[in-house]
């Protein structure tokens, strides 16, 4: 099924909505803040809200602003060992941390992230931020699982980021019991400009080695299905490196303002490099433009012919994959207008209408959408191992349900 035909389907579209408000909610006084900043991309404003409910040592005490300050030795991360940078690929961006338990049985399910913007796994944009995304590994440790932060990067052919991804799976698959995991058992999550790579790898089994080799793939807040191929229907979208939202416009107007940084992508106090200036691996990390150039030639900007851009479709792998989806979006995310996007509700009747009149839990074709009141594009992510489980706990669920 083409894209075309996807959005064709849209109007008809059955929403399946899993209740994340109703199970949890996201704190009052966090959520005010995060109205505040508005329906932008604001890693480090964002950051600063999440950050007193994040543990006391993070990635800011691992890693000291200047040579003079005290090397951390301790654990940083109570009943979790993490083994960074580890190596999955040619590529010396090529890197994944991983998270898991000291104690405890091994054959636990994986939970791997690929992360939004430039695709750093941690940011380091303000010293809030340093949690992030180690907050992910950490939570899938305490909730059984392993957990794997992956780093990744642009490439020269359009399928490179997809390949990127099935390196990595790959990688994580092989060394699974290494870590505890269960290599049978891996499911996927990929945020903003990530979930293009992560639609490529789903979508086109046939170009990596090893085909796809994950349960479940959760995509949030994406802005296309593949690098190219454009998930947002109408005016718009421009692919991962396009830099504009849902809705048009710069998704990072304005970042940092909310909490009086001073430059726009909020550097401010970021951990300093070797040189003593902010990594340079902090700028445009976390936005939906940060990754620019990710979706190699083409650079999903309507320059695709019809050749090509039947080529690279995602949605017939889809349609044929045992892989089980989940859709995310979020409230304040740029462009949405109080529900979820139209290309959602276009990928699910489309998935949807394979299962016929079977269950629509998420459990077969038919994707859950899970539409997150109060959350913005940041705050989804960051939210994680806090108190606010209102994407993490029904996200615990369907994963539980995925056989």
């Amino acid at each position: 099924m083409t894209l075309t035909l996807v959005r064709r389907l849209v109007g008809t579209a059955a929403v399946v909505l899993l209740a994340g408000a109703a199970q949890a909610q996201v704190p009052a006084d966090i959520e005010a803040g995060l109205r505040k900043i508005g329906q932008i991309v604001d890693p480090a404003c964002t950051a600063r809200l999440y950050r007193p409910l994040m543990p006391k040592n993070d990635y800011d005490t691992y890693w000291p602003p200047n040579a003079a300050a005290p090397a951390f030795t301790g654990q940083l991360y109570p009943g979790v060992t993490i083994a960074r940078d580890q190596s999955f690929g040619p590529n010396p961006k090529d890197v994944a941390d991983i998270f898991s338990p000291d104690k405890g049985g091994d054959n636990r399910p994986i939970f791997i992230y690929i992360p939004g913007g430039a695709g750093n796994k941690i940011e380091q944009q303000v010293r809030e931020g340093n949690a992030f995304y180690d907050n992910i590994g950490s939570w899938a440790v305490k909730n059984g699982m392993v957990g794997v932060t992956i780093q990744r990067h642009p490439g020269a052919a359009w399928d490179d980021p997809g390949r990127d991804i099935a390196n990595a799976v790959d990688f994580v698959k092989a060394n699974a019991a290494k870590y505890k995991g269960n290599p049978n058992r891996i499911f996927i999550a990929s945020h903003s400009a990530g979930n293009g790579p992560l639609g490529l790898y789903i979508g086109h089994p046939e170009r990596w080695k090893n085909g796809v080799q994950v349960k479940g793939a959760v995509f949030i807040s994406g802005i296309e299905l593949a690098p190219g191929v454009a998930a947002v229907a109408g005016g718009g979208a421009r692919g991962a490196g396009g830099g504009r939202g849902a809705g048009g416009g710069n998704p990072l107007g304005g970042a940092g303002t909310a909490c009086g940084l001073t430059n726009a992508l909020g550097n401010d106090g970021a951990i300093a490099g070797p040189s003593g200036a902010a990594p340079a691996a902090a700028r445009g990390a976390g936005g939906p433009g940060g990754g620019r150039g990710a979706g190699g030639p083409g650079g999903g900007r309507g320059q695709l012919s019809p050749q090509d851009q039947a080529e690279r479709d995602v949605v017939p792998g889809f349609k044929k994959s045992p892989v089980r989806f989940m859709l995310v979006r979020a409230e304040l995310d740029p462009g949405v207008m109080g529900d979820m996007n139209a290309a959602d509700k276009g990928m699910h009747e489309a998935l949807c209408s394979l299962d016929g009149a079977k269950a629509k839990d998420g459990t077969g074709h038919c994707p859950v959408m899970l539409f997150l009141k109060g959350h913005s594009h940041m705050s989804e992510v960051m939210a994680f191992d806090t108190s606010d489980t209102t994407f993490s706990k029904p996200l615990l669920a369907w994963m539980k349900k995925i056989k």
